[in-house]
């Protein structure tokens, strides 16, 4: 009988351990492909921005009017950022900025989840450029830089095709 019962233990210890499926989502990493992060660790000074380039990845969605479009997400949210600041390939003309609430449908598009950030959406007017640079400050005087590939290498690309 107790040789049973560690026959039957092994048996489960086996079948608990043998089917580790590992899913990956292509979009996810598509998206992370045109994600970038700005930080700064100073003594008493820590920031963190995680902006995704959007367009990409949804346009199917967002580019009705080919305008380039971000989500920056902000830790800590307390950080104090004029939204008046933002500037895409460094140029303010037209760039608007607002910040997201928490269940605005843009941020199902994004692959992060920061609950204790704040989310903020970028709209530029469309720039020919292989780089966008999404640049804004922080409160006191410091500046956050984020770079973004408009054409990323697709983590699924092939060189046959």
């Amino acid at each position: 009988m107790g040789k049973f019962f560690i026959y039957l233990s092994v048996v489960f210890l086996f079948l608990g351990c043998a089917n580790k499926a590992i899913v990956h989502d292509p979009l996810k990493n598509e998206l992370l492909a045109y994600t970038s992060k700005f930080e700064i660790v100073e003594k008493n000074d820590k920031f963190l921005a995680l902006g995704t380039y959007l367009n990409p990845i949804h346009s199917d969605i967002i580019t009705k009017d080919k305008d380039e479009r971000f989500i920056i997400a902000i830790h800590p949210k307390e950080s104090k950022i004029s939204l008046s600041s933002f500037s895409v390939n460094g140029s303010k003309d037209e760039v608007r900025a607002r910040i997201l609430a928490k269940d605005d449908p843009l941020l199902k598009l994004v692959t992060f989840n920061m609950p204790w950030g704040e989310y903020i959406e970028v709209v530029s007017p469309q720039k020919i450029s292989d780089t966008l640079k999404v640049e804004f400050e922080i409160y006191p005087s410091k500046k956050a830089l984020l770079e973004f590939r408009k054409v990323s290498k697709s983590m699924y690309w092939s060189s046959t095709n």
